[in-house]
C-alpha cells in the first residue's frame, strides 16, 4: 500500500499520526485541497485543527508542531492550499527567522495565513510585504477567522478592520444639532419658547427678514412645513 493510500483512510491527520512513514519516505506527499496548521502549543493546535475539520469537511487538515516538522513531512503544496502559522508574543527570534525563511522559500505555491495576538498595523504591513495573504488577530471570532481563511483560499487578502481604523481620525457622530449653524441654533432656541419672529429679531439683534430666512432653513433641514412641527421635531430629537 502506498503512502497516499494510507493517508486516504484518515483524511484529517496530525503530523504525529503520520510522521513514521513521511520521514522514512523519500517521496513527496501530494495532497489536494489541504489546509496545514503550524502551532507549537498542542492544545491550541488540536482545537484549531478540530474547528477546521468541522468547517472545511471536504478538505484535508494537517497540523504540525513546528516548521521543522513541516519540513520533515516533505509535503508538496499546490496553488490555493493554505498554510496557517500561529504566532505568539513569546516566540523566539529563531522562530521568527524560520517563519520568514518559509515565507520567502521558493517552490511553495500555498497561500500563507498568520494567526497572531498583535493587531499593530505596522506589523501587519510588514508581514504582507513578506508574502502573507491573511493576517488574523486572535481577538476576532471563530466565524470571522473561518471566513477569512475562505477568502484567502479564494485568492483574496485579509487584514482586520481594527488594524486599519486604529490609525484613522475619529469621526464625530452627526447629531441633530450639528446640522444647524450657530445662528440657526439660536433662532431655534427662541422658537421653542414660542416667540414670534419680531421678538426673536429683537432678542438676537437681527432683522426680522433675517429671522424668517433662518426659520425657513430650519424647517427645510428638519423636513417640516411649519414652525410648530419644527419645535416638536427638535424636542423629539433633543436637538437643543
Amino acid at each position: 500500500m502506498s503512502i497516499n493510500d494510507d493517508m486516504s483512510n484518515d483524511k484529517n491527520l496530525s503530523f504525529e499520526d503520520h510522521r513514521d512513514f513521511t520521514i522514512t519516505s523519500s517521496k513527496n506527499i501530494d495532497i489536494n485541497s489541504s489546509i496545514y496548521v503550524i502551532e507549537s502549543r498542542k492544545m491550541l493546535r488540536d482545537c484549531l485543527e478540530k474547528c477546521l475539520i468541522k468547517s472545511f469537511n471536504d478538505q484535508t487538515i494537517m497540523s504540525f508542531a513546528s516548521i521543522d516538522e513541516w519540513d520533515q513531512s516533505k509535503i508538496l503544496c499546490r496553488e490555493g492550499e493554505i498554510i496557517i502559522i500561529c504566532c505568539d508574543a513569546l516566540e523566539t527570534p529563531q522562530t521568527k527567522e524560520d517563519r520568514n525563511d518559509l515565507l520567502f522559500r521558493s517552490g511553495i505555491e500555498a497561500r500563507f495565513v498568520l494567526l497572531c495576538d498583535s493587531e499593530d498595523l505596522a506589523g501587519v504591513v510588514e508581514q504582507l510585504s513578506k508574502g502573507v495573504h491573511g493576517y488574523i488577530p486572535t481577538s476576532v471570532s471563530l466565524n470571522v477567522a473561518i471566513e477569512a481563511i475562505r477568502l484567502v483560499q479564494a485568492g483574496g487578502i485579509f487584514i482586520p478592520s481594527s488594524c486599519v481604523f486604529q490609525h484613522c481620525e475619529p469621526v464625530e457622530p452627526v447629531t441633530p444639532r450639528s446640522q444647524f449653524t450657530p445662528r440657526q441654533s439660536a433662532v431655534l432656541e427662541q422658537l421653542q419658547t414660542g416667540r414670534s419672529n419680531k421678538i426673536i429679531a429683537f432678542e438676537l439683534k437681527m432683522k426680522e427678514s433675517t429671522v424668517k430666512v433662518h426659520v425657513r432653513n430650519i424647517m427645510r433641514r428638519l423636513g417640516v412645513t411649519n414652525r410648530t412641527e419644527a419645535v416638536v421635531q427638535t424636542h423629539k430629537n433633543k436637538t437643543i
